[in-house]
């Protein structure tokens, strides 16, 4: 029952399956058998009466239940609750802990959502409100061929590999370089972002999306169910530490310069800027489609739109 009413789909469906057949009922009970059985036959108030003595009897046995249930659940069990969640439940969870937090952390590969949703929602926000956010980026390090090549093998076996362009080594790094220089663009043009980038030379089947309210755990295939871990749980504590451990063995992006904004950033200057960055060298620019580069900065597209 708890899983059923955390998901508001779900949710949604058994209310109104319950109404429905409540509904029934009572037409069975005071309209149907009535006319087969005139002893059977009640008044409104009768009706009523028997509704809230039912409701009274219900509620005591439920609050009794509950309490007991809560009272015998032991506190590690009540600390390492996670929740799965459905594919088309993911997106609207990330947007609105993005609204509402300070605070986010993403660890993944190429960070398609962070650029096109992320970054610019909590720029809105730290407007709207006045307050900074701080941000951290955990992203695959381009300049490994290897690592690339392997991410992309691993794209190209999932099933949702049908849709879209063909992932290789040379997309991977469009993708990493795309996000580098969006969030760079971000950290410059927005005072109240600090934004931090981290390049690993390792990836995995998982990414997560930690806000001040929960952590979400997806896979890289958009078919894929997550999962969700509320905040001062003891798994929302444990990917937080995940990240930093990543963090002490990735490297930091440093670079502070102005990021041409939209217009101004063409494939002409896009290539000086990723080598100046130190993202890539000039041999791997050589391979990039750079008008993509700059397609996916400046009209990013939310890959689970």
């Amino acid at each position: 029952m708890e899983s059923i009413l955390k998901k508001k789909h779900y949710r949604n469906v058994f209310y109104g399956l319950v109404g429905l057949l409540f509904f029934i009922s009572v037409i069975l009970r005071y309209l149907v058998l009535p006319q087969f059985d005139n002893s059977l036959e009640a008044s409104f108030l009768k009706f009523l009466a028997l509704v809230l003595d039912g409701f009274s009897i219900s509620l005591l046995v439920s609050v009794l239940i509950g309490g007991f249930v809560f009272w015998v659940t032991p506190d590690i069990v009540k600390k390492s609750v996670m929740d799965v969640i459905d594919p088309k439940e993911i997106g609207p969870l990330l947007k609105k802990a993005t609204s509402d937090s300070r605070t986010w952390i993403y660890k993944g590969a190429c960070g398609r959502y962070t650029r096109s949703t992320t970054l610019p929602m909590m720029a809105k926000s730290a407007r709207q409100e006045g307050i900074g956010r701080d941000i951290r980026i955990i992203l695959l390090d381009p300049s490994n061929d290897l690592l690339c090549d392997e991410y992309a093998t691993y794209r190209r076996s999932l099933k949702s590999a049908k849709n879209g362009s063909l992932w290789t080594k040379s997309k991977v790094k469009e993708e990493v370089v795309a996000t580098v220089i969006s969030a760079l663009r971000y950290k410059h043009e927005e005072p109240l972002l600090r934004i931090e980038i981290y390049l690993v030379n390792h990836f995995s089947a998982f990414r997560f999306d930690i806000s001040d309210q929960y952590v979400i755990v997806t896979k890289e295939d958009s078919e894929a169910a997550g999962l969700k871990a509320d905040k001062s749980t003891y798994f929302y504590d444990s990917y937080i530490d995940d990240s930093r451990l990543s963090e002490r063995q990735s490297k930091r992006v440093s670079y502070n310069k102005k990021i041409p904004l939209d217009g101004d950033l063409n494939t002409s200057n896009i290539k000086d800027l990723a080598i100046e960055i130190g993202v890539v060298n000039e041999i791997d620019c050589e391979e990039l489609d750079l008008e993509y580069v700059v397609k996916c900065v400046n009209v990013p597209e939310d890959p689970y739109s």
